[in-house]
């Protein structure tokens, strides 16, 4: 009996050695065949999350890529290079075997807009310089007046002359954009740091005060704007620096 069982782990011990061989000769053809064949060469990339940027800026962030071996390219340097492009934030590259690259990608999206000498700054609302160009697309973002900014270079954080602070701006920025009244605005005015001036794209003019209390006074801004849509009112002012409510002027006075 004693004999039978030590014949039976012999057999056992056997047959996990010829499988561990098998797996062992298997994984080795695999790496072989991995580097050694065009099987494994990248055919195409497949890009997701790119609206502003086209395929082709997104695949030249990239590197040289097609018919490399999927294996051979460097997964992290990619997300390097594609992250280096000033208008990607995010990215993530993924092989799909046999020869398939999944790029996605978490886009910048244009802010607004700040005069710097002939030239006019594009930024995000992190301030991200993202284009600088001869002209201003006021029909799509807000152009900011009255902030001098330091020799901006695309990829760069905005400076503001004078060591001022950007994340003033900024916090304004992201929560008008969350309360939907960015798009709304064609001007912000911070000439005057006690009262921000701000004009809409339907001709209201805000004097919004400072820059205190943001969420509270664009969260009511954006429900004073409603209010005066559903009841059809001819607004042309409205006033945060009044008081303690806010003042609007309408044809009616």
């Amino acid at each position: 009996m004693i004999e039978k069982r030590k014949v039976d782990k012999k057999v056992k011990k056997k047959k996990k050695g010829i499988i561990f061989f098998i797996f062992l000769m298997t994984f080795f053809i695999f790496i072989i065949l991995s580097f050694r064949t065009s099987l494994f060469n990248i055919s195409s990339i497949d890009i997701v999350g790119n609206k502003k940027i086209s395929r082709e800026q997104v695949i030249r962030a990239l590197g040289g890529t097609i018919n490399e071996n999927i294996f051979k390219v460097n997964i992290k340097n990619m997300e390097i290079n594609l992250k280096k492009h000033p208008y990607i934030k995010e990215a993530e590259v993924k092989r799909k075997l046999p020869d398939k690259l999944v790029v996605n990608i978490v886009e910048r999206r244009e802010k607004f807009i700040i005069p710097y000498m002939e030239s006019y700054v594009y930024s995000d609302d992190e301030s991200f310089i993202l284009r600088i160009e001869n002209e201003p697309d006021v029909e799509k973002v807000p152009i900011i007046i009255g902030m001098n900014i330091e020799k901006p270079q695309i990829g760069n954080k905005i400076v503001l002359e004078k060591g001022k602070d950007i994340e003033e701006l900024g916090n304004f920025i992201k929560i008008a954009d969350k309360v939907k009244l960015l798009e709304q605005m064609k001007s912000i005015d911070l000439s005057q740091d006690e009262n921000i001036n701000i004009n809409l794209r339907n001709g209201i003019k805000v004097a919004f005060g400072p820059l205190n209390n943001v969420k509270y006074k664009l969260s009511y801004l954006y429900s004073i704007l409603e209010d005066v849509s559903k009841k059809g009112l001819n607004c042309k002012h409205i006033y945060f620096n009044k008081g303690e409510n806010p003042v609007i002027v309408t044809d009616d006075k």
